[in-house]
């Protein structure tokens, strides 16, 4: 890939940054059998765009400041049952702070109740370290974010669905704000 994975969109077309600085990326997956699925992902690259230069202190470019991510992932299938979870570890090389840590995660199950009719329950959090203030503290670099979706979906035949869904998610430091989402989808599929 030609750029790390928290580039911004424009960065991701070859012609835009000619490799210049690309990121490296793999994956391990390894399936004990029919049930169970285990990976392990990971990235390297820098994040800043060339505009980003000139912001950068003396002597010090793009390549210096890089983005790491290390990822695992589960899943478990076992009749009408499937579970998934993944849990992600990034850190980016900030100018004039050092490192700036987060770790997110989710756990997702779905159950099917007839061949038509499911249910799926989803829960996602993502916490932020501390940075160096820059006047001898330290401060959380982000609010910590967790969010519960539940929806309910009904296949009418194998190219049409119905899905409703209801997420609440709020911050859990800062002010806690909390946002109510209520969707519904109609899915075609041909």
């Amino acid at each position: 890939k030609n750029s790390a994975l928290s580039s911004r969109p424009e960065s991701w077309n070859a012609t835009e940054t000619d490799f210049d600085h690309p990121s490296f990326n793999a994956r391990l997956g390894f399936r004990p059998n029919q049930i169970w699925n285990f990976g392990f992902s990971a990235s390297d690259g820098a994040y800043f765009r060339p505009e980003a230069e000139p912001t950068l202190p003396r002597g010090r470019g793009i390549g210096d400041f890089r983005e790491l991510v290390l990822g695992q992932d589960a899943s478990f299938a076992w009749h009408h049952l499937q579970v998934w979870a993944e849990f992600y570890e990034a850190r980016f090389e900030v100018p004039q702070v050092g490192d700036a840590n987060t770790f997110a995660y989710y756990f997702e199950a779905k159950y099917k109740f007839t061949p038509q009719l499911f249910g799926a329950f989803r829960w996602n959090q993502q916490l932020f370290g501390n940075i160096d203030t820059g006047v001898g503290g330290k401060a959380r670099w982000g609010q910590d974010l967790g969010r519960i979706d539940v929806a309910a979906g009904y296949r009418f035949t194998p190219h049409t669905q119905l899905k409703l869904q209801y997420s609440y998610q709020q911050q859990t430091t800062g002010p806690r704000d909390t946002n109510h989402l209520l969707a519904a989808q109609f899915t075609v599929r041909f």
